[in-house]
């Protein structure tokens, strides 16, 4: 402990003396590896909304037939995920989610599509789904493109009773190396997914990444 804490206070005075955003890396890992915390209130809001909409949805299109018994509150749920209910909904929360309801400063996580980012040291980037997903698995692809520093890249997943599960880590060394990483996420029918990329290095230098869930 006391290795960690003479590191990280030689590590600041190198970070003052000579202008870099410098974190030792064993702190930056430790400090990386769990799941966004602060974010959970806002991905509570994303799963009402999409329970209201499911709801609204399903009373218009599934009016009960005579003599049938009334669907528990499970077998609703369920018709959230079904593809012709599912697809009506994600552009409402997607249009819901534009003024950061569900995750402030936070980029939408698009399924099927190619985001890209540049982050300089110190910064950190969110991505999340607007809406709980309706297939059970996932690949999550981060291709570093350029820059000579680092990133340690989060994948976790939140359930509608708040329980986070990280599915892996991807670590970019702080090289000038080029390359992409893939983890496939299983599991995630039902659940919200967030990525958290945190950049470090020097101030001076970047990293440009692009990434691909699908």
């Amino acid at each position: 402990m006391k290795k960690l804490a003479m590191t990280s206070i030689i590590g600041l005075a190198i970070a003052i003396a000579f202008g870099f955003g410098f974190v030792p890396n064993m702190e930056q890992t430790a400090y990386c590896a769990d799941c966004e915390t602060t974010n959970l209130p806002e991905i509570r809001k994303a799963f009402d909304a999409f329970d209201a909409e499911c709801k609204k949805q399903l009373a218009a299109s599934e009016a009960p037939k005579a003599g049938e018994a009334p669907k528990t509150a499970e077998e609703k749920k369920k018709g959230c995920f079904v593809s012709n209910v599912y697809n009506k909904l994600l552009p409402i929360m997607k249009a819901l989610s534009k003024d950061n309801r569900f995750g402030p400063g936070d980029r939408i996580l698009l399924v099927g599509e190619t985001q890209n980012g540049n982050l300089l040291a110190g910064a950190n980037r969110g991505f999340q789904t607007v809406a709980p997903l309706d297939k059970d698995s996932m690949t999550i692809d981060l291709n570093k493109l350029d820059g000579g520093n680092g990133a340690i890249v989060r994948i976790c997943t939140v359930d509608e009773n708040g329980v986070q599960t990280r599915f892996g880590t991807i670590n970019f060394p702080e090289k000038n190396e080029t390359g992409k990483q893939s983890v496939v996420v299983s599991g995630t029918k039902g659940k919200i997914v967030r990525i958290d990329i945190a950049s470090f290095g020097s101030v001076a230098k970047k990293f440009k990444y692009t990434l691909t869930s699908k």
